[in-house]
């Protein structure tokens, strides 16, 4: 997709959903949000008509522990239907709980579990 038509794509979800950045990089899309709402927005993602993320590939972490939310955590959606992959962002500390998105993913239990054996964020 174009350059111009993703950041539009961005923006349009932007008006649905709560985002508190959008990041468009090589051909794909990043959404920046707060950890609260990340079930919402993922089954949004997954069944709205113009999204159909239907696949989460992978759920990574990253710790930077000079920040005050020093945990970060992304989800990479893909969607079959209109070739495209968008990246979910939320950040969190270390007394701060995830929400575990197994509701919305099935695939996303390993993950959850990968990043709190490697980094202590607790999923519930």
């Amino acid at each position: 997709m174009h350059q111009r038509l993703l950041f539009k794509y961005a923006k349009a979800l932007n008006n649905v959903i709560p985002i508190q950045n959008i990041q468009v990089f090589n051909n794909e899309i990043t959404l920046v949000i707060e950890a609260n709402k990340i079930n919402l927005i993922l089954l949004f993602l997954r069944d709205n008509i113009n999204c159909q993320y239907k696949i989460l590939s992978a759920i990574s972490g990253a710790d930077y522990p000079e920040r005050n939310k020093r945990f970060e955590v992304v989800y990479e959606l893909l969607s079959i239907r209109y070739n495209s992959r968008l990246r979910v962002k939320i950040y969190v500390n270390e007394l701060t709980p995830v929400e575990s998105s197994v509701s919305v993913y099935s695939a996303s239990n390993w993950w959850e579990r990968e990043i709190w054996d490697l980094f202590g964020v607790f999923f519930y």
